[in-house]
């Protein structure tokens, strides 16, 4: 008997030590659809205190991002959504992104966390549930290092015309007299 009472002990040490979970997530809960998703995540865990910080990173890991848990101020974030589907960072976002969604109100709800892939440049995206509270945005990929046609006609035609212009310089005589 004196077993049971014991594992009983670690199995609620076990409980309040995890975070708890509202509801499972899904991928369909935001367009473009979720590659992964994690969490459900009772209450609002989108803050800077300790016991948040560290069900971010866990919630964050199970989607592949590591955060050290410095620096929560550098994250771009949307407060007060009030219910609002249409979600608009004011930069665009670029390839694989990760953001973590509030639901349900300041007192309540839950968290989740996404990631999709934006594509080449997404300017909102949407949110499938109602009650949006808060977001943020913890990571979103950077355009590739290859530049598009047309801005590789801008460059060529200005080394043109630098090239042009040293070269006109050139045939200039200079009078001292």
């Amino acid at each position: 008997m004196r077993y049971d009472s014991i594992g009983m002990a670690a199995v609620a040490a076990f409980a309040l030590a995890a975070p708890a979970f509202a509801t499972t997530c899904s991928l369909s809960d935001v367009s473009p659809t979720a590659i992964a998703c994690s969490g459900g995540y009772a209450g609002n865990v989108l803050d800077n205190n300790s016991t948040d910080v560290a069900t971010q990173q866990a919630g964050l890991a199970a989607l592949g991002f590591t955060w050290d848990g410095n620096d929560f101020g550098d994250f771009p974030k949307l407060s007060s959504l009030n219910g609002a589907t249409t979600i608009d960072f004011d930069d665009l976002l670029h390839g694989i992104t990760i953001v973590g969604i509030h639901v349900g109100g300041q007192g309540g709800g839950q968290t989740t966390f996404y990631k999709f892939d934006a594509g080449s440049a997404l300017d909102t995206f949407t949110l499938n549930l109602g009650k949006s509270f808060g977001a943020v945005l913890y990571s979103t990929g950077v355009v590739g290092g290859v530049p598009e046609p047309a801005s590789w006609m801008l460059m060529l035609g200005g080394f043109g015309f630098i090239g042009s212009a040293m070269r006109r310089r050139r045939g200039i005589a200079v009078n001292f007299g």
